[in-house]
């Protein structure tokens, strides 16, 4: 299965943003109930993080050219905060744990961003050429 366009992958990590958000809006209580659901629910927050930053940079990408990049700010800043008190909402565990998780997305979505999108020209031979010195 090959790439989507930057209006497809928008409109549909928007979509996938406003449903995480409900569901932790609507299992709010569950996601309060216990130690390991307040992780899972900082963990579902930084999903919405992914979602929230996926669809920023994609409107960005439609409206600006592809070659367009999301910064640290304001995308990556304010998909967090988004996801920070979506996750607050929540219960405040979830609020250390959300940003937790996203940094650790965060990392590896800069991993695969590097190296889809930097590449870099193969080396070229340089020919050393000797002087006889007398």
């Amino acid at each position: 299965m090959g790439a989507v366009s930057p209006s497809s992958s928008c409109a549909l990590a928007a979509i996938l943003s406003i449903v995480i958000f409900a569901g932790m809006q609507t299992f709010r209580t569950q996601l309060a109930s216990s130690r390991e659901m307040t992780i899972l629910g900082g963990f579902i927050g930084s999903e919405l993080f992914v979602f929230t930053l996926t669809a920023i940079s994609n409107f960005e990408m439609f409206l600006f050219g592809k070659g367009f990049p999301a910064n640290i700010f304001p995308e990556v800043f304010v998909s967090l905060i988004a996801a920070m008190v979506a996750s607050g909402l929540v219960h405040r565990v979830c609020v250390t744990t959300c940003f937790i998780f996203s940094m650790i997305a965060l990392y590896f979505l800069s991993r695969i961003s590097t190296a889809t999108y930097n590449k870099s020209a193969p080396p070229t031979p340089v020919k050393s050429t000797k002087s006889k010195r007398k």
